[in-house]
């Protein structure tokens, strides 16, 4: 195997090849990252060997222990990586919108799904991510909690204040419910082949939100 890189004709601290020795491990590991996208996305945790994913990065063993412990440490950055990603681009999305809470609402829910769309980037974001360890598990959790404050505030926009606290909810609470059942449908389009569009999905997201924001206002209303 060739590596992409080699520390071996530089001391370390130096330049080689016009790139820095920190520099250098940055690449190797940003090449780590995109093969754990790969070899996860294609294989499942659990399918996954330290030996496929430094074939895939074109290194060897010894470079990705420079950057990793083991594969869970890698799995949790490439999640981590991915979640950011989406993350930033639905905050990009909805700050670009009209500034509406349903164009809002829908330009969020299309970058997320477009990333859905994605096999590997569903599998391990919707699949892998549970049951692995509690470790995981507590990065999965922390990271639905990142997106509930994003759907928070749309949530917020989407609802009157003084409504939701007079039903005896709060926007967290409702922007919890909707986060799930945002995942829930990714998780079912991405389980049964993507065989709906992506405006189908968007939209049936879409449709949760509404009809929400509707119940709510119904309800105040008959009180």
């Amino acid at each position: 195997m060739n590596d992409r890189s080699s520390d071996t004709a530089a001391p370390s601290g130096r330049d080689y090849a016009g790139r820095t020795l920190s520099e250098r491990r940055a690449q190797r590991r940003k090449a780590l990252i995109e093969a754990g996208v790969v070899i996860f996305g294609d294989h499942g945790f659990r399918g996954a060997t330290v030996k496929a994913i430094c074939r895939q990065a074109g290194l060897t063993e010894r470079y990705f222990y420079e950057s990793f412990a083991n594969s869970e440490a890698l799995f949790a950055t490439v999640y981590k990586t991915l979640v950011g990603d989406i993350e930033h681009e639905m905050r990009d999305a909805v700050d670009q919108a009209p500034a509406e809470a349903e164009s809002m609402s829908e330009a969020a829910l299309r970058v997320y799904f477009a990333h859905m769309a994605r096999p590997r980037v569903a599998r391990i974001v919707l699949i892998e991510i549970f049951g692995i360890s509690t470790r995981i598990d507590r990065t999965y959790r922390a990271t639905t909690l990142k997106f509930a404050e994003l759907t928070e505030d749309l949530t917020a926009r989407l609802f009157d204040p003084s409504v939701v606290n007079a039903q005896g909810t709060t926007p967290r609470l409702l922007s919890m419910g909707l986060v799930g059942s945002t995942i829930h449908i990714a998780m079912y389009w991405n389980l049964n082949g993507y065989r709906e569009s992506l405006d189908a999905v968007v939209n049936a997201a879409l449709a949760l939100y509404r009809a929400m924001a509707v119940s709510m206002v119904d309800t105040a209303g008959h009180d």
